[in-house]
């Protein structure tokens, strides 16, 4: 049994279906990369699979079952004990979405408490930790600033360990690396990479860059226009596929010499 199906999956805002006939599936471990232009509902997907499809969107029609379970007809409770523990988030620009009034500590340590039954103090030792996993310097100091005190990378390593911190079956990730230098971004592709050959962590990337979607992923889908344009292992899609408008995403990567980096 697949980790995650998304089968013949509409979503609609509205009387506009957005996103047409989706079919995926994810196996456990397996890293998968939604790549596509601006608007073709790569986020839209990922945000549906967590329930948490903005603006009023919805699913209507197909089925999205998680280890055979159905997350359509979800009650509110069972989210909240399914999100963070066995899928979780991590966001275009995680400071963005934490309250810039509010230290990173203190987000964490509330995040940590509404999913475990510990005092303030082991909720924060854990955040610690956490942010030491990833190899972020001096965590105290870290748990005590605000967001818009750290940089974009730090403030995405913030966001990873928050989302790794109960090792999550199934990451989503959106655009993790975008508006970050190359150097901080070769550094988070990395370690979610680590994270899934430690936790074993199926991970599925949303991202604009192809050079990203080589690096990381055992299966690629494209998307145009919400629809599912071409899907296949790594390289069928990137080196063989005759899919015209996957073609076109190929010869837009820069290249260098002669030779496109992908």
């Amino acid at each position: 049994m697949a980790l995650l199906e998304l089968r013949h999956v509409d979503i609609s805002y509205g009387n506009r279906v957005t996103v047409k006939d989706c079919d995926l599936t994810l196996e456990e471990g397996e890293i998968c990369s939604i790549v596509g232009e601006s608007g073709s509902g790569k986020t839209t997907v990922i945000r549906a699979v967590l329930g948490l499809i903005a603006g009023g969107g919805r699913v209507t029609a197909g089925e999205i079952l998680y280890e055979g379970r159905s997350l359509l007809d979800l009650s509110p409770r069972e989210w909240r004990a399914l999100r963070g523990h066995d899928i979780s988030m991590i966001f275009q620009d995680s400071g963005a979405m934490m309250n810039q009034t509010r230290r990173i500590g203190s987000c964490f340590v509330e995040y940590i408490r509404t999913h475990e039954n510990v005092s303030k103090k082991e909720a924060w030792e854990k955040g610690e930790d956490m942010l030491a996993r990833m190899r972020l310097p001096d965590p105290d100091r870290i748990m005590r600033s605000y967001p818009f005190q750290l940089s974009g990378g730090q403030r995405q390593r913030v966001g990873i360990a928050m989302g790794m911190t109960y090792q999550p079956k199934l990451l989503l990730a959106d655009e993790p690396t975008s508006a970050l230098d190359v150097t901080t971004q070769a550094q988070i592709v990395r370690q979610m990479m680590e994270l899934r050959d430690e936790y074993g962590t199926a991970i599925i990337i949303v991202t604009h860059d192809i050079g990203v979607a080589s690096y990381m992923a055992d299966r690629v889908v494209v998307m145009k226009d919400g629809v599912i344009e071409d899907q296949g292992t790594r390289e069928h899609v990137l080196y063989e596929t005759d899919n015209p408008y996957t073609r076109k995403l190929m010869e837009a990567v820069p290249s260098v010499g002669g030779k496109r980096y992908v």
